[in-house]
């Protein structure tokens, strides 16, 4: 299994850039707004897999975030305003243990504790600290996560009145690797024990149905693992879903645009209206994962110019290229919020971002947010289809026909 430390030996990586991004931004807005009118302003975070805290690369000398000093960070704002994060970090392995544990004791003034061992083993006592107080749960495993029942029932369906979200990093990577075993011979060491734990993992035997449907075995044979790992990951969240009544958000995670997806990033929140903030964080890093990667392309150019130096730098091309790349995307988010307005207008005489939040999107779902749902307002309005786009927040306004 790769570990959180193999994982960051080298800068962050862009899978890394991604899932951060969205955590650092949905943490901070989930915090911020429930300790408002929370139990003595204070909202409890988990995070079960919690690695190191930041992770330091010799090379460049550069230190990296981890999901522990991401959380550290917001409490200690939110303590500046009155607000506590309360944190629960929890770690396996004993020397990433000892790392993390250092993270945690340079915030004196925080409401934070590190334990060293299985989640399973520290999920009750953790959800038991968060009693009646709002909570975030973030499960980042790099194999099989928690197994189905403990997600449902003692997470997402802890006692209590008070909102709890889980934001789950499934790993696809690992159900590919795993999965695949149920093609290996029945006597095959250690293939029982796998799918079992697969089993156990996603709540039962119904998963091996898709890796042995017709339709996957007549894909290429490298392709298989992974059609029926997408399969299945979109029906364990269904599932979960539908056990708990939560609505879900996934956020593919890749390394670059046209890998495979390693991991899928899934919200799980009992409000609706939780979803148009928790996209806006998603298209926002989306954005710092294209630059990211964009940096690194920067980089090997710069590399490259200086070694073999041509009348036309490879640097100035390529910023060139995502400049124009960037403008692309958002005039692809723009159109594509333009034709869904219009098209939800023929079946619909109204509607609003808080209330159809995924019809005012549509296929721009993920990569569009305010702006563009700004954009294409004011060019609906403008081509006379709509009534002119407000000022101000648009999460309460109306869409309609003038």
């Amino acid at each position: 299994m790769v570990s959180n430390a193999t994982f960051f030996s080298e800068d962050k990586k862009a899978a890394a850039v991604l899932k951060h991004g969205v955590l650092r931004r949905h943490l901070a807005i989930f915090a911020g707004a429930l300790s408002t009118t929370a139990p003595d302003r204070r909202v409890g975070f988990l995070d079960g897999y919690a690695g190191e805290g930041e992770y330091f690369n010799p090379t460049t000398g550069r230190t990296a975030e981890g999901s522990p000093r991401i959380a550290l960070n917001i409490a200690q704002d939110l303590l500046a305003r009155g607000s506590i994060l309360d944190c629960v970090f929890v770690e396996k392995d004993k020397s990433a243990f000892a790392a993390l544990e250092s993270v945690v004791s340079s915030y004196s003034s925080a409401n934070a504790v590190a334990y060293q061992g299985d989640i399973g083993v520290h999920l009750g006592p953790a959800l038991a600290r968060f009693a009646n107080v709002p909570a975030l749960v973030f499960l980042d495993p790099f194999g099989s996560a928690l197994d189905h029942e403990t997600t449902v029932n003692a997470i997402l369906k802890r006692d209590g009145n008070q909102p709890t979200e889980l934001l789950l990093n499934f790993s696809l990577q690992a159900l590919r690797r795993m999965g695949a075993r149920i093609w290996e011979e029945d006597g095959a060491s250690g293939r029982r024990a796998t799918l079992d734990r697969v089993d156990a993992w996603l709540g039962g035997q119904w998963w091996r149905q898709h890796f042995l449907a017709p339709e996957v075995g007549a894909l290429p044979k490298p392709e298989r693992a992974n059609a029926a790992a997408e399969q299945v990951a979109r029906a364990h969240r269904q599932m979960i879903a539908k056990a708990t009544g939560c609505i879900s958000y996934a956020v593919p995670i890749r390394r670059n645009a046209n890998d495979k997806a390693l991991f899928i990033l899934t919200l799980f929140c009992p409000r609706r209206l939780a979803l148009a903030k928790f996209n806006e964080c998603v298209s926002l890093a989306l954005k710092d994962w294209r630059a990211f990667l964009h940096d690194l392309d920067l980089a090997e150019a710069e590399r490259q110019d200086a070694e073999d130096p041509q009348l036309y730098p490879r640097v100035a091309e390529l910023q060139a290229v995502f400049a124009a790349s960037e403008e692309g995307i958002d005039r692809a988010a723009i159109d594509a919020i333009k034709a869904s307005i219009v098209s939800s207008l023929a079946i619909r005489s109204s509607f609003s971002m808080r209330n159809d939040f995924a019809l005012v999107m549509g296929d721009a779902l993920g990569v569009g947010r305010t702006t563009h749902v700004r954009a294409a307002w004011k060019e609906l309005a403008k081509e006379g289809q709509i009534v002119d786009c407000p000022k101000g927040d648009l999460e309460k306004q109306l869409i309609r026909r003038p």
